[in-house]
């Protein structure tokens, strides 16, 4: 009889349990987890996951790339990794190909090895020789006819070349001026702008046989390349990438501007942009397509889901961080105004690229110096 009692109490015990487990995943029992802001706390993830942390990220200008690197300097700001930091400003080479002798002494490590490189450089793979074991290769691409309009604009190429866009490609294609005899803005702003900071010589810009071989190098090392048209969807495939929770990957826009600023321009003059813009057109085409296989094996479905994500996540940033947006930022880029009393997750959110970096700099400085100083130490008899 007793025997009895305790199986009935045991079979008892299993269907309560039963049932409180199946109340629970149709949320008819609250957890205390329904609802947590992103700015104070992380998703959940399994024991076995374990997170990609070094990043080389090849920063492309005019597509975005401003938004990702405040997305991958907070993360490495947060995880106390070490950074390779320009001296000053914001470029680390540029015009001149990447090498050893540009990283500074006052920032570097003590083996002269980095996790986290996220600013303007001119690629060469010589890159890969101060970065960790490892490390990820990221760049983002973007529609070279729309960049290029962007970047006309933005740095008043009109001014430099004396023209405007459409007469500038009709001068070119005219053969006033070959691909390598454009004088570059600054000696790095210009034509094909995404091969430019992946490195391609001005010199190849119009053989297609070098340029497939440059782009096939491009598709060797990086890893990742991502699409600016569809930021969120290669935000959350980055994610799972890199094995991160998706909160690591929200955003404010940063250095963007209202496409009022830029001049229209006909189907024809896109068309033959187009053909100005040769070698960035065929890095575009090869690198969509990959994006697209991408998204096949991830899966459409849950990808809208993982946007759909996101863009509550950034809403939610939205609400809690910002109070106004303006367009008062560097050639009217979008700039943000924040609540009093934020968080501190707001204040870096927002923050432009030459302030972080700068707070970055102090950082790694005094870190640095504190190492030595321990080193200096130990290895005084």
């Amino acid at each position: 009889m007793r025997f009895i009692k305790i199986k009935y109490g045991f079979a008892y015990i299993v269907i309560l349990l039963t049932l409180i487990t199946f109340l629970i995943s149709f949320k008819f029992i609250p957890t205390g987890f329904e609802h947590r802001t992103i700015i104070e706390s992380k998703s959940p993830q399994s024991a076995t996951v374990t997170e990609k942390k070094r990043i080389f990220f090849m920063k492309t200008h005019k597509c975005a790339s401003s938004t990702v690197q405040n997305i991958l300097m907070r993360f490495g700001h947060m995880e106390n990794l070490d950074f390779l930091l320009p001296d000053m400003n914001n470029y680390i080479g540029n015009p001149i190909h990447f090498n050893i002798s540009m990283i500074s002494n006052n920032y570097s490590t003590e083996d002269r090895k980095f996790d986290m490189f996220v600013h303007h450089t001119r690629y060469s793979q010589e890159i890969k020789s101060v970065m960790r074991p490892g490390t990820i290769y990221v760049t983002i691409l973007r529609e070279p006819t729309a960049l290029f309009q962007s970047l006309y604009s933005f740095y008043h190429f009109d001014k430099k070349y004396k023209c405007n866009l459409t007469q500038f490609i009709s001068d070119r294609l005219s053969n006033k001026s070959s691909a390598n005899q454009i004088k570059r803005y600054s000696n790095k702003l210009g034509i094909n702008q995404m091969n430019w900071d992946l490195g391609m010589d001005t010199d190849d810009f119009e053989n297609t046989d070098k340029i497939n071989k440059h782009i096939n190098m491009i598709e060797r090392d990086f890893d990742f390349v991502m699409i600016f048209e569809y930021l969120d969807a290669s935000l959350v495939l980055f994610a799972h990438l890199m094995q991160w929770p998706l909160e690591k990957m929200a955003y404010l826009p940063l250095n963007t501007r209202n496409n009022t600023y830029k001049q229209i321009l006909s189907n024809d003059d896109i068309t033959r942009l187009i053909q100005v813009n040769m070698a960035d057109n065929m890095l575009y085409t090869r690198f969509i397509q990959k994006f697209k296989k991408m998204i096949n094996e991830y899966g459409i479905e849950k990808l809208k889901k993982g946007i759909k994500s996101l863009m509550a996540i950034n809403q939610e940033i939205l609400e809690v961080c910002v109070q106004s947006v303006a367009n008062k930022g560097y050639a009217r880029t979008t700039s943000y105004k924040l609540k009093a009393n934020t968080k501190t997750m707001c204040r870096y959110i927002a923050m432009n690229e030459l302030k972080y970096t700068s707070h970055l700099r102090e950082i790694q400085y005094e870190r640095q110096k504190k190492y030595k100083a321990l080193d200096k130490l130990m290895n005084n008899n």
